[in-house]
């Protein structure tokens, strides 16, 4: 079997003020998985921003200063040149798109679980592309972030890791990767060593891919952090319906999310929750009460019951229901972003049965129980 290859290779990194872990991560991939990106990302602050153009790309005040240890590296190694310029560098900003220069209160940490969140989706979108994620900078909560938007987000061919360094070389301001020769440094205490002595590990770490169990249409759409969890997890058990009274307004709560629905896919859910709650079969073959239930409920929401209004035929009733479902269908596409012909909340249909699969004890209706006196004489025959 031919391995896969990529046409983009990224590594994405969260960074604090210790930029050094992009390139420690980069040594690792190199010599440990044999991948060499095509283009590195970095999440930052604005101070992080500063501290990565300095070591990395070796520009300060935006002059060229130096080489950058980004550059030294793929020298030392007989690399091609890596993507990775002032472009790839995404500073978290607020909501006047102004640059953070730290991340210190609940809302700055929500804003840079968008971008993070924002940033992955893109790269996971592209399928000719593999990501590495790396969580061995910045603060616990943004290599949190990047781990669990990975797992929202990736495929089978991206990966995460954390990056091990032994103790000699941790935190020194003057190391970013073990040297293919020798190369003295200055340790912490200012005595020297060996940087082509240091060892650097990739920790990698296992990750649920989520993504696997969701629809594409809502991976391909572009959420806020809580936007995107809370409509992944509308599609996740325990789900459950409530009707919102008046019944004229048509509310429903799907999950935590509430929308108003048409006359006609309002009575078609109604009816069929109701035969749910009552045991009874909803049958469009069926005489009596599977025909009629759905037109009283359509007449209570409208204001009137009159039976020569909407009249269901026998004939027509399979088409009326299959009309209803649809556009029930479509207003939970819209939704929930997804593009699904079966979800639990959307009733099927088996052996001109509808039924929906939702535990009966999580669907309420009692708020418009009393809109319903005309509807529920129907159950007490």
């Amino acid at each position: 079997m031919v391995a896969q290859t990529y046409s983009k290779k990224i590594l994405l990194s969260v960074t604090g003020m210790s930029p050094a872990v992009v390139t420690e991560t980069l040594y690792a991939l190199v010599h440990e998985k044999k991948m060499i990106p095509t283009e590195i990302h970095v999440i930052t602050t604005l101070n992080g921003k500063n501290k990565v153009m300095s070591a990395l790309l070796g520009i300060e005040g935006g002059r060229q200063k130096s080489k950058g240890a980004l550059a030294e590296f793929c020298e030392d190694y007989n690399l091609p040149p890596i993507k990775f310029d002032e472009s790839c560098i995404h500073v978290i900003t607020n909501e006047n798109d102004e640059e953070l220069s730290d991340i210190r209160t609940p809302q700055e940490n929500q804003l840079a679980a968008d971008v993070i969140i924002g940033l992955v989706g893109d790269f996971c979108r592209d399928k000719q592309t593999q990501v590495h994620v790396s969580i061995a900078g910045g603060r616990k909560t943004m290599g949190f972030f990047m781990g669990y938007a990975l797992s929202l987000y990736g495929r089978e061919q991206d990966s995460l890791s954390h990056v091990l360094v032994s103790s000699d070389f941790e935190n020194l301001p003057n190391f970013y990767y073990p040297k293919p020769q020798p190369y003295m440094i200055n340790d912490l205490q200012g005595r020297e060593i060996d940087a082509s002595q240091a060892k650097v590990m990739l920790a990698e770490i296992p990750w649920v891919r989520l993504s696997q169990g969701f629809p594409e249409s809502l991976l391909q759409q572009k959420y806020s952090y809580s936007e995107t969890v809370q409509k992944m997890q509308e599609l996740l058990p325990p789900y459950s319906i409530t009707f919102i009274s008046p019944v004229d307004d048509r509310k429903v709560k799907f999950g935590e999310s509430i929308t108003e629905l048409s006359p006609r896919s309002y009575a078609f859910l109604l009816s069929v929750c109701l035969f749910k709650h009552y045991g009874k079969a909803y049958s469009y073959h069926e005489k009596g009460n599977s025909l009629e239930l759905i037109e009283a409920v359509y007449g209570e929401i409208m204001g009137f019951y009159d039976k020569s209004t909407w009249r269901f035929k026998l004939n027509n009733a399979k088409s009326l229901l299959a009309d209803s479902r649809t556009e029930l269908r479509k207003k939970l596409n819209e939704l929930f972003g997804v593009k699904r012909d079966k979800m639990p909340y959307l009733p099927s249909a088996t052996n001109s049965t509808y039924y929906i699969d939702i535990d009966i004890t999580k669907i309420n209706w009692k708020a418009i129980e009393k809109d319903l006196k005309d509807v529920l004489p129907f159950f007490e025959t």
